[in-house]
């Protein structure tokens, strides 16, 4: 559908009511009264020898509750049977005969009324909630068509909301007692309750065409000619009735203008018909949630307006919430929903949040139905008002969650969260098994003590295969400590101690599911630590087997295939003097033998140089550092490299490195300089070497230009960082204390990883 068809239909939607509206209004004078409403002929306000104001607007002298017994020297019983009825004029004045009833005792009294122009202000003002709800359900309703103006349902909503604003004729703005006695008459308020009758047609079709295109009434075009003659034909039923009864006067003349309930008696039975029908013959899930979105706003609807309109006017004698304020209550819940289930947005989500509304809606029904039959039984034995008792136990009711926040607060103060176990498993679920054994077990502790208020806590784990069991404690135990199993699998893998504060309450049989939650989560915890650590262990047995093997491989390589070929080299050289038959040609052909033979002496000590620096070997991680600086300096000297300077340093006792370690070192240590050397436009670079509890800690710090704004991870520092990582270290780049560069590596010294035999001559 185009745009412009679409601003045509909700043009026209908002236009005819506002139209009709105010031809009717204005359509005459008015006396600043309402003496009917749709639903007046089934209460208590139908009309019989008298009329009852039942609201008032502007400046007129009469008040809501006179009983109108004459206007205009006639009873309204006459002015009932005239034919026809004077016209009246503004400006007209009016006597009314009234019965105003003021402290206790019915008087009749003379009240003269000017005729005016209807007071479309005060009326305004007075029936905000009313003409909120119109206007907000005629807005969804033009939001809804504007999405989908295809949908025939929508399309229907759109009527049925315009028809509603056009009924305001009837309801708020209804008929006025001088309209009894000629004025406008009684067509304002007859057509108002066509209008409803209409919105009534409109949301037949609505219910049975929808959801689009699966809705019960496939043949679109039939739907509105039945929609329409369902309403009318209870109208019609109706007004057979009416001719049929012994009603006279102005029972009659109210019966007979009294058209919207027999619409809406004949039209709700097949609009729910229609809805069930649709819901049960839906071909998707999708359509089936919106079908019981629909009939879940109309179910909280109905039962909110049960509960605290009619259910307490009939126990009580009047209602909690005025029936303008109610419908101001529900309307965000209604046009909420009839949105979403139109327009199809995102229902799959709310899908869970509607099946626990409905169970929670017949809870608090059920629960609100016991509550006021007993207030109702109470107020009746005690002669309390109802009223009050009702807003007692709101109150009451409001009151219920303040005390349990009120309580839980106490309770986590003094507790911390004893009672809420969950919480502190969702609290150690957070830790990460990743980190260290040592830091991964103690921010484990610092979270339980936070938690449950401890003094003092403490794990200690079984030894492993590889023995060192783990034990981490914080505080000191002090008195009663409660000692809690930490097993995975089946396998016990240490204990946790507990002891909360000297000042709380201790562990008692009710904080036994405590913990044993808190001890299967501690354990599953520990056994994630445990597992890691052990990774990390066999990725440095790794290592150290893989560089031992490159030593052995450098050891094989040099003592047997070396020799071998240098011995055949010589022997060669050695046949070449002797031979005597043909010396030019052996000599040629030994001369082949012996450049060959060389060659692959060549390529031999290339291929041992590259799996492990011989200099290790041969002097140890430091004397090679510092042979490699002594070549880099004297080249610099020379002029055949740049002019930096770097020396070693070293501190504490560094024989008996793991081959591992002095590998990862040594060429950590080079790449370091030779980035310096690059990058920093250094003069001079000094590298430190020291070895400090279990740890090889080196430190290469350049009097360069320093970092930049932000540093790149170029693959000489990722390659850096790998190698001290794969032995379980840490690789960090930071400032200078003089403005360069320093890069600080630390390498565990584990039992783990076998010695470097230094000084091993290998030649």
């Amino acid at each position: 559908m185009q745009a412009w068809h679409r601003w045509a239909a909700v043009t026209a939607a908002w236009a005819a009511p506002l139209a009709w509206v105010t031809i009717a209004l204005f359509s005459g004078p008015s006396d600043g009264t309402v003496v009917s409403s749709p639903t007046a002929w089934a209460g208590a306000a139908r009309w019989d020898q008298t009329v009852t104001v039942l609201r008032t607007y502007g400046d007129t002298r009469l008040r809501e509750g006179d009983r109108l017994l004459e206007v205009d020297g006639r009873s309204l019983a006459d002015w009932a049977d005239a034919d026809p009825l004077p016209d009246r004029a503004t400006g007209e004045r009016l006597t009314y005969v009234v019965l105003r009833s003021a402290r206790g005792l019915d008087r009749n009294l003379e009240v003269d009324v000017v005729l005016a122009r209807y007071p479309l202000g005060p009326a305004l003002g007075g029936n905000l909630p009313v003409l909120l709800a119109s206007g907000g359900l005629l807005l969804a309703a033009s939001f809804a068509h504007w999405r989908r103006p295809r949908d025939p349902a929508v399309v229907a909503v759109l009527v049925a909301a315009s028809a509603t604003a056009g009924a305001t004729t009837a309801y708020p703005f209804g008929t006025g007692a001088v309209d009894l006695a000629g004025g406008r008459g009684l067509w304002p308020a007859a057509g108002g309750e066509m209008a409803l009758a209409a919105a009534a047609a409109a949301g037949l079709v609505a219910a049975w065409t929808f959801p689009y295109p699966h809705g019960p009434a496939r043949h679109r075009r039939g739907a509105w000619p039945v929609a329409v003659a369902v309403p009318l034909l209870g109208i019609a039923a109706w007004e057979v009735a009416v001719a049929l009864s012994h009603e006279s006067g102005l029972g009659r003349l109210q019966a007979t203008a009294t058209l919207a309930l027999p619409a809406l008696a004949a039209t709700a039975p097949l609009v729910v018909l229609g809805l069930v029908v649709g819901y049960a013959r839906a071909p998707s899930r999708e359509d089936r949630i919106a079908l019981r979105l629909v009939l879940w706003v109309a179910v909280t609807a109905t039962v909110v307006r049960l509960m605290l309109y009619d259910v307490p006017a009939l126990v009580g004698g009047e209602p909690l919430l005025s029936g303008d304020l109610l419908a101001l209550v529900l309307l965000p819940l209604v046009l909420a929903g009839l949105v979403v289930a139109l327009l199809r947005t995102q229902l799959n989500e709310i899908d869970s949040a509607l099946r626990r509304s409905l169970v929670q809606l017949v809870v608090a029904t059920l629960l609100a139905a016991a509550f006021l039959a007993a207030t109702g039984v109470v107020g009746r034995a005690s002669e309390t008002s109802f009223g009050s008792m009702v807003v007692g136990g709101v109150v009451a009711l409001l009151l219920v969650p303040v005390a349990n926040a009120v309580r839980r607060a106490l309770t986590s103060l003094v507790y911390g969260d004893r009672d809420f176990p969950y919480r502190v498993v969702s609290d150690l679920r957070r830790l990460d098994p990743a980190a260290p054994p040592d830091a991964a077990l103690h921010e484990l502790l610092e979270v339980l003590s936070r938690s449950l208020r401890l003094s003092y806590a403490s794990i200690e784990l079984a030894p492993g295969p590889d023995g060192g069991g783990v034990s981490t404690a914080i505080g000191e135990p002090r008195g009663q400590v409660t000692s809690v199993d930490l097993s995975a699998g089946g396998t016990v893998l240490g204990v946790l101690r507990l002891e909360v504060e000297p000042s709380r309450d201790p562990f008692g049989p009710r904080d036994r599911r405590l913990l044993e939650d808190v001890g299967s989560q501690v354990g599953a915890l520990v056994q994630a630590v445990l597992l890691n650590r052990d990774l990390q262990r066999s990725r440095e047995r790794l290592v150290a087997a893989r560089e031992e093997e490159r030593r052995r491989v450098r050891r094989d390589l040099h003592d047997g295939l070396g020799p071998s070929l240098a011995s055949l080299a010589m022997n060669l050289d050695l046949a070449r003097d002797l031979i005597s038959t043909d010396p030019e040609a052996a000599s040629g052909l030994v001369g082949r033998l012996a450049d060959q033979a060389e060659r692959d002496i060549g390529e031999v000590r290339r291929l041992v140089d590259g799996l492990r620096p011989p200099a290790l070997d041969q002097l140890g991680l430091v004397p090679a550092l510092r042979q490699r600086a002594d070549e880099h300096n004297l080249a610099a000297e020379d002029g055949r490299r740049d002019r930096m300077q770097w020396s070693v340093t070293s501190s504490g006792d560094l024989s008996g490195l793991p081959a591992a370690v002095e590998v990862a070192a040594y060429r950590i240590v080079v790449e370091a300089v030779n980035n310096a050397q690059r990058h920093s436009r250094a003069g001079a670079c000094a590298v430190t070497v020291s070895r400090d509890d279990g740890t090889l800690l080196l430190e290469v710090e350049d009097t360069g230009v320093g970092l930049p704004d932000a540093p790149g991870t170029g693959v000489g520092l990722a390659s850096m960082r790998e190698r001290a990582e794969e032995l379980g270290g840490s690789f960090a780049v930071t400032s200078g204390a003089a403005g360069g560069t320093l890069v600080r590596v630390r390498l565990p010294v584990s039992p783990a990883q076998s010695p470097s035999p230094s000084n091993e001559n290998v030649r």
